[in-house]
This record gives C-alpha cells, sequence and structure tokens, in this order.
C-alpha cells in the first residue's frame, strides 16, 4: 500500500514537472516571436528611411491664374510615414528611441491604460506588451507633459534598458532621446532618474498655471539620483518614460525629460 502510495506521488510530481516545462516553454517562446515582431518592426522602419532618402522628392505641377495668363507652379510634397504604421495599427501615435540602448520602438495609445499591458504593436496577444501612450495624453506634442509606458523584460527588451540610467555614468552620456509624432520628430534631454512605488506616487498630466508646472518640475528633479545642471524652463514640455522595478513594493523606474 505504501509502495503504491509512493508511486502515485511520483506521478503527480512528474506530471506537475511537465506542465511547469511546458508552461514555461511556451512563455519562453512567446517571448521569442514578440521580440522577433519588433525585430522585424525596426529592420522595416529602417528599410524604408533608406528608400525615402534615395528617392528623390516627387514633384507636382500645378497651373495658378496670375491674371489673364496662367503660370506653371511646382509644388513637392512628402508621403505621411505614418500611413504604413497606420495600416498594421491605427492606434499608432509616434515612435520613439534612445542612443545606446536597444529602445528603439513604435508606441500606442489606446482608451484606457491597461489594454496595451500584454498586446503588441500587431495587437495580438503578449507577456511583452506594447510601448504605449497614457490615454490621457492627446499626443502630437500637444500636451505638456507625455507619458510613455513598457514592460521591464527579463530578456531586457521593451523598456529594460531605462535601468542602466541607475549608472550615474551612462546617465551623464545618454541624455538625448528621440520621440516622433505623427508629423514631426522632437528630441528631448533626460533630467530625472529615479525609482519610486507606485503605492505613493502618482503622475501630474495637467497644471492650472505655468508657476504649477514650474513647481512639479523642481519637485521631480530633486527626486533624482543623480543631478544635473539643466535649466528647468517652464515653456517646455515634459516626456515621462515608466517602467516597472523590483527595489520597491510596487516599484516603478523613471526617467523625466525636456524639449530641447
Amino acid at each position: 500500500m505504501k509502495e503504491i502510495k509512493q508511486a502515485f506521488i511520483w506521478k503527480i510530481l512528474l506530471i506537475v514537472s511537465i506542465l511547469l516545462l511546458s508552461f514555461a516553454g511556451v512563455s519562453q517562446w512567446n517571448r521569442y516571436q514578440a521580440d522577433k515582431n519588433y525585430q522585424a518592426l525596426v529592420a522595416l522602419k529602417n528599410s524604408n528611411e533608406l528608400e525615402r532618402e534615395e528617392m528623390e522628392e516627387p514633384t507636382v505641377k500645378a497651373e495658378v491664374d496670375q491674371g489673364q495668363a496662367g503660370e506653371l507652379y511646382e509644388f513637392k510634397y512628402h508621403d505621411n510615414p505614418a500611413k504604413e504604421w497606420f495600416n498594421i495599427n491605427p492606434d499608432f501615435m509616434g515612435w520613439i528611441s534612445i542612443e545606446n540602448t536597444n529602445i528603439n520602438y513604435p508606441y500606442v495609445r489606446s482608451t484606457d491604460n491597461e489594454n496595451y499591458l500584454d498586446r503588441d504593436f500587431y495587437r495580438e496577444k503578449s507577456a511583452s506588451g506594447a510601448i504605449f501612450m497614457d490615454y490621457r495624453n492627446l499626443g502630437n506634442f500637444n500636451d505638456s507633459h507625455t507619458i510613455l509606458y513598457g514592460h521591464n523584460m527579463k530578456s531586457k527588451t521593451m523598456f529594460h534598458q531605462l535601468n542602466n540610467y541607475q549608472d550615474k555614468g551612462f546617465f551623464e552620456e545618454n541624455q538625448v532621446i528621440e520621440i516622433s509624432g505623427l508629423y514631426e520628430t522632437k528630441t528631448f534631454q533626460v533630467f530625472s532618474v529615479y525609482e519610486i512605488s507606485a503605492n505613493e506616487y502618482a503622475f501630474q498630466l495637467d497644471f492650472e498655471n505655468q508657476e504649477a508646472y514650474s513647481s512639479y518640475l523642481k519637485s521631480i528633479a530633486s527626486l533624482s539620483l543623480h543631478m544635473t545642471g539643466i535649466n528647468l524652463n517652464s515653456g517646455q514640455k515634459l516626456l515621462t518614460l515608466a517602467t516597472c522595478s523590483y527595489g520597491v513594493d510596487n516599484g516603478r523606474f523613471v526617467v523625466h525629460a525636456l524639449e530641447m
């Protein structure tokens, strides 16, 4: 009887082990597939940018009335590069990249901050999720404060390498973030990085006046692990990047940057 019981226990343990290994294998495959999909997006972006550089600007000729005589004028136009990304995902809002990191991703915006926690840019289920803008933002640099979120993946993808800013040397040498909207691209300078619990802190998006905005900039600058001499001009727009961290309960690692 004892031997039968032991054999039964071993069978249960074996089944549990197989299930755990299977789950780990599926999770690993899903992460690999998500990374592969984003690499394909970056390759497509680079290829399209190269093609645009090599092509001459298209020209349209139009006749414009000038009194009794008509004159021929040439108008140059650019095809909107965002169109191809809209074809993949209509929630597309722009692209973010940081030199000396693998952060080079499109970002999206949904009707809430939950949808893209477990969906990739193709809107497929994925543990990696997507880089997404706070749903309260308007986008296209119309906001005083724009917030982008992304997962801190063990595969060192998505916003994982924001953690590099904990190193003072990296912070000092990599202060430029490039972010595009639908029609233009801007650069931002990093001035504050820190870890904080989401239980005791919430981002502020709206400000009553310039004084309130200036006060907010000073408050988040004071939290930084590293200090800079950057002038906190309240006339500049603020960009915040946030990801999960594990040094504190319900932690977030936060990077703030001002428009250059």
